[in-house]
């Protein structure tokens, strides 16, 4: 059987998408798996911020789309750019090959004396300010050599990235300085979105259960509290011995709002926390 898997075409997204196809390569020998690369509309339109024209849906959508018309079988994401409210009839069926979940601030200076750091992401920026107060904080878009290329020409004195990004596409001779940040919800998880219940032979042996418990709980906290692209909120969570302890993150009014809990059941962990972190915005 042929089977054809979306992708945006940068290439981050084409080495994690060829990840989940050697995966599947692996189950499924007499199978080939093509991958399809698609332009979507925050690939094209780099010089708005994401907030301006649709958010985290604007990386995913034409890809969705052609997963819900058949041109595609499966569709390959970095899960922090899926948005907590899915398309009628698609479903994230897989979560697997986490990579390293913090973010890292990138340099090719002096990394200690930054002034001019670019970000796109208002969960970095508050996080960021507590440990550079007197950086400037600029907008920055592209793909990840595209920012690392404004860095080096001196445009931004540094750039936050996740590590996962920087270690998938092997990116060397940089400065780079680890951040204690709490991260994105699905920072450094492939996820893989199928439609309508087909392929789930397919996904069911490459899903990742505590991959996908910990993306699970991370995604619930982010839909309760209505955050997203355009909010200062974050969320950790990690599975082990049948547990998972989340870590969360709110800004709300000039006040960080910082969780820790553990339970068993991951969309009620992420509920719980959210509710209790909105209760804490409102003062009550």
């Amino acid at each position: 059987m042929d089977i054809k898997i979306g992708s945006r075409g940068s290439d981050l997204a084409v080495k994690q998408t060829e990840a989940v196809a050697e995966k599947l390569k692996l189950h499924f020998p007499d199978d080939s798996f093509e991958i399809v690369r698609i332009s979507t509309t925050g690939d094209r339109q780099t010089d708005k911020t994401l907030q301006s024209f649709g958010g985290l849906g604007v990386f995913i959508k034409e890809i969705e789309a052609a997963l819900l018309d058949g041109r595609i079988d499966m569709a390959v994401h970095s899960a922090k750019d899926i948005p907590t409210q899915l398309q009628d009839g698609i479903g994230i069926t897989a979560a697997l090959l986490r990579e390293d979940r913090d973010d890292a601030l990138v340099s090719f200076g002096n990394i200690e004396n930054v002034k001019i750091i670019g970000t796109g992401s208002a969960r970095r920026e508050s996080q960021a300010r507590k440990i550079f107060p007197d950086a400037e904080f600029r907008q920055i878009r592209g793909n990840i050599y595209t920012r690392l290329e404004k860095v080096k020409s001196g445009e931004y004195d540094a750039v936050i990235m996740a590590k996962a990004a920087l270690n998938r596409l092997n990116i060397t001779g940089a400065n780079v300085m680890d951040l204690p940040f709490i991260c994105a919800a699905g920072q450094g998880i492939i996820a893989v979105e199928t439609a309508g219940g087909r392929m789930r032979k397919y996904t069911e042996l490459i899903n990742d259960a505590a991959v996908m418990a910990e993306l699970t709980a991370e995604r619930a906290f982010l839909k309760y509290t209505g955050g997203g692209c355009h909010m200062p909120c974050g969320a950790s969570a990690v599975y082990e011995n049948g547990e998972i302890t989340m870590s969360t993150y709110y800004h709300c009014g000039g006040n960080d709002i910082i969780l820790k809990m553990t339970d068993a059941d991951p969309e009620l962990l992420g509920k719980i926390m959210a509710e209790k972190t909105i209760k804490s915005a409102e003062g009550k």
